[in-house]
């Protein structure tokens, strides 16, 4: 019976690989766990395939086998159960259990952590998880959930009775308390009470840092009349001496929950709720859990959410919530899979993961990266514009009155590095000109934003952690951004930047660290700041400054060009004593591949030049038949020289050698700003996820989620092909980015759109349907290419109107009118 379901449903779904599928409109994906009949165990996929569940301040993360982790807040500093980053046990430190009481027979309605032998169906969508079994004559679906915007997780476990005979039935909630970083070192600190009815524990840890004293709660609402309600909080009594919560005491020998608060031990919430079923009868349980400031705070939530129509009325929000979100722009093209990314999962797992979890399977990293999520933030402007402005604001707040910033901080206290890498502050004036150019607000250029102040680093100082303090000077964000410029214009022997502590690269912080080395990289990103910024720097009159700017970058271009150039690619830096990186003279790390983007991004190298750095990172660091773009090749190993951390990586893993997602699309980009639109597609479609897991084969070799991006990819055997960390990486908006405004050609300029796609020649076109922030204006979008060609000038109708349009790209006006606008262009000879 199990086969012949598992058979009908994977032919529900789409890009089926034998372990799971998109739903038709592409929103969901579905994992079908069948059980192992020699075994009895599920057939997992190769590596946890997750979701990133949050709002801006609260969230969590479930695996398909139920496993994962709550946080408030900070999802590092104030985890509220475990997380663990262990990909072969996937470690619960959250389940639940059903326990049939005539046979004292238990499982969980999620395939762990007691997997019941039956073919599970799990739904990742956007906003929730859903598990749904059929077995020991009960239907069961289990839906969690965090509020929209509320410290508040909600599960509700709904049971139906297919059976003739009334069951008697317990159910089980359990939970780590852990209040802190790490259960080890604070769970003795734990506090807990119980509520008069016996169905609440609240907990509380005074020694938890900026944390303490808020209170932490767990609740089970039964319908039922006549349920019995227990509980624990004792969790070596709960899962017994060497034993696991695979097969824990209290539940395999005990009929009841011992009903006791322990102090100072090892702490847990463990909630039971006995109950009988008739036949046909379905009672629908409710778990809240989360964190307030107090516990009348906490009582008045579980109040608001103790019937079952409040929460689903929750649910819906928050459906409704991400339904609009995606809706604002939506993609069809000859590529499905590409669609289905564009259409939800990159911009669900920018959103979820990366602004406002900050945390995946494999990092938990609670704090904000200066330039993480500021890059992240240009993607997210396409859902909502303010979220840019917002971050522009809150990273503008951790610069130092010099001009240096912090590399990462900690909400809500702003602890943090103080580094030496010289990339960090410069996204502030790219992503500031970006959101400028895109929305038109230039009224954010003037927004007064306080400086912070901490001692100096020390000569011998990579960085530091520290606190700073908030100082009363202000400036406007337009300052900010010309301190951190200024700062940066400081050059070595080569006339190029220096690269200090590290560049977008941070593993090669030996580089530099005497202070003279240089980056080529660096330049390239400098030099397109400094001509973009000028204008910026003519609209608020600041002429001289603009003059500068403009100079300095003309000359930086020069230097460039004579000393980055190695022949016939770019290079990617100096160490201190002028030894070159990237140098086709080096025997590792010969050529980088961010050199060679960011030279055509930035417009410094000239079309043969950019022709040439293309054909090189070509040869050199795509692997074809792995379906990845190295990052650079050879890899560091045993080269005399320290470039940094960097080398610590084993060869072919992560920034040594692998694809580092981020810089493979900076990649596909200059191709399509070189107008190589039959590339660009190519490598994007190789890159693609869900391209590296079509059947079971490849989705074994590749390991982690197809419906999110990876930030990288291993590329030296034995690990060739194999997905790295998933989830929590910025390559994530960047796709978003490269795919919508490289090779789709859509980018918003104020009040106007700009059109220039880069696509392949048997693309018969595309079409992008636009929600405009007025939240009612349409602009459906159909581009043609009856010429097959990969770039060239448009022309077409606008509304009816006939256009010709002489330059690339063309630009449209956006009318915000309240109604539905139609353009269809055609791909000419340019």
């Amino acid at each position: 019976m199990d086969q012949e379901l598992f058979k009908e449903w994977s032919k529900e779904l789409q890009f089926f690989n034998g372990y799971g599928g998109f739903s038709a409109d592409g929103t969901e994906y579905h994992l079908l766990i069948k059980t192992d009949t020699q075994t009895g165990t599920p057939i997992l996929p190769p590596s946890p395939w997750i979701n990133v569940i949050a709002n801006p301040d609260f969230g969590f993360t479930v695996s398909e086998r139920g496993a994962g982790y709550t946080w408030s807040e900070n999802s590092r500093e104030n985890k509220l159960t475990s997380w663990s980053n262990d990909p072969v046990k996937d470690t619960h430190s959250e389940a639940f259990y059903i326990r049939d009481e005539d046979h004292m027979h238990y499982w969980s309605p999620c395939p762990g952590p007691v997997a019941a032998a039956a073919l599970h169906r799990v739904i990742h969508g956007f906003g929730y998880s859903r598990f749904n079994l059929e077995t020991n004559g009960l239907q069961q679906s289990l839906l969690q959930f965090a509020h929209t915007n509320k410290a508040l997780k909600c599960s509700t476990l709904s049971l139906k009775n297919t059976t003739s005979s009334t069951q008697k039935l317990s159910v089980f909630r359990y939970l780590d308390r852990v209040l802190g970083v790490e259960r080890s070192g604070s769970s003795r600190f734990v506090n807990q009470e119980v509520s008069a009815d016996g169905t609440t524990l609240f907990a509380c840890n005074h020694y938890n840092n900026e944390f303490a004293g808020r209170t932490v709660f767990s609740t089970l609402i039964n319908p039922i009349d006549g349920a019995i309600n227990r509980f624990s909080t004792d969790r070596n009594r709960f899962i017994g001496r060497n034993r696991s919560l695979g097969k824990p005491l209290a539940i395999e020998s005990a009929k009841w929950l011992d009903n006791n608060i322990i102090y100072g031990g090892d702490a847990c919430a463990a909630l039971q709720t006995y109950f009988e079923l008739s036949p046909g009868e379905t009672v629908t349980l409710i778990f809240l859990e989360g964190e307030t400031s107090n516990r009348v705070s906490a009582e008045s939530m579980i109040r608001e959410f103790s019937e079952l129509i409040q929460v689903e009325a929750e649910f819906e929000n928050i459906q409704t919530f991400w339904k609009d979100v995606v809706a604002k722009v939506q993609v069809s093209t000859p590529n499905k899979s590409l669609d289905v990314l564009m259409n939800g999962w990159l911009t669900y797992q920018n959103l979820s993961s990366r602004m406002w979890a900050r945390t995946g399977f494999y990092q938990a990293g609670g704090a904000f990266g200066f330039r993480d999520q500021l890059q992240d933030a240009t993607a997210a402007m396409y859902a909502d514009p303010h979220i840019c402005r917002n971050q522009l604001l809150l990273h503008a707040g951790q610069q130092f009155e010099e001009g240096d910033v912090l590399h990462w901080w900690h909400p809500p206290t702003g602890r943090g590095i103080r580094s030496k890498i010289t990339d960090d502050r410069l996204w502030l004036p790219y992503v500031l000109e970006f959101y400028v150019t895109s929305t038109g607000d230039t009224s954010i250029l003037t927004e007064n934003v306080s400086y912070i102040h901490a001692r100096p680093l020390e000569p011998n100082e990579h960085e530091v952690y520290l606190q700073p303090s908030t100082l009363s000077q202000n400036g406007s964000l337009y300052e900010h951004c010309c301190k951190a410029i200024d700062i940066s214009l400081q050059f070595g022997v080569h006339g190029l930047p220096l690269i200090g502590g590290g560049d977008w690269n941070d593993g090669m912080n030996r580089v530099g660290e005497a202070g003279k080395g240089e980056s080529v990289w660096l330049g390239f990103f400098l030099y397109d700041i400094l001509i973009k910024y000028e204008k910026i720097c003519r609209s608020m009159d600041d002429t001289a400054r603009a003059d500068h700017y403009a100079l300095t970058a003309q000359e930086l271009k020069v230097k460039l060009n004579e000393n980055g150039w190695d022949g016939a690619w770019y290079l990617r830096a100096f160490y201190d004593d002028g030894t070159p990186i990237g140098s086709a003279d080096n025997e590792e790390c010969r050529i980088d591949a961010i050199s060679q983007a960011w030279s055509i991004i930035s417009g410094v190298a000239s079309p043969q030049r950019g022709k040439q750095s293309l054909q090189a990172l070509e040869q050199h660091l795509v692997s074809e038949k792995g379906k990845f773009i190295r990052l650079l090749t050879p890899p560091f190993n045993k080269t005399e020289k320290d470039p940094g951390y960097i080398k610590g990586y084993i060869p072919g893993v992560r920034e040594n050698g692998g694809q580092y997602t981020h810089a493979a699309l900076w990649t596909i980009k200059a191709f399509a700003a070189m107008g190589m639109g039959e590339k660009a597609i190519h490598y994007l479609n190789m890159i693609n996820p869900i391209n590296h897991s079509l059947d079971q084969a490849s989705a074994d070799r590749y390991k982690v989620e197809p419906y999110v991006i990876a930030a990288d990819v291993y590329g030296e055997p034995p690990l060739t092909g194999q997905g790295g960390w998933s989830w929590y990486t910025g390559s994530a908006g960047w796709m978003y980015r490269v795919a919508l405004e490289s090779v789709l050609g859509i980018q918003f300029n104020g009040n106007s759109l700009l059109l220039n796609p880069a696509i392949s020649e048997n693309w018969e076109g595309f079409t992008v349907d636009l929600l405009l922030d007025d939240q009612v204006t349409k602009y459906h979008i159909a581009i043609m290419n009856p010429n097959k060609l990969q770039s060239g000038l448009l022309a077409g109708t606008v509304d009816g109107v006939d256009v010709l349009f002489g330059e690339a790209p063309a630009k449209i006006l956006l009318n915000k009118d309240e109604k539905e606008h139609h353009v269809r262009l055609d791909i000419i000879e340019g």
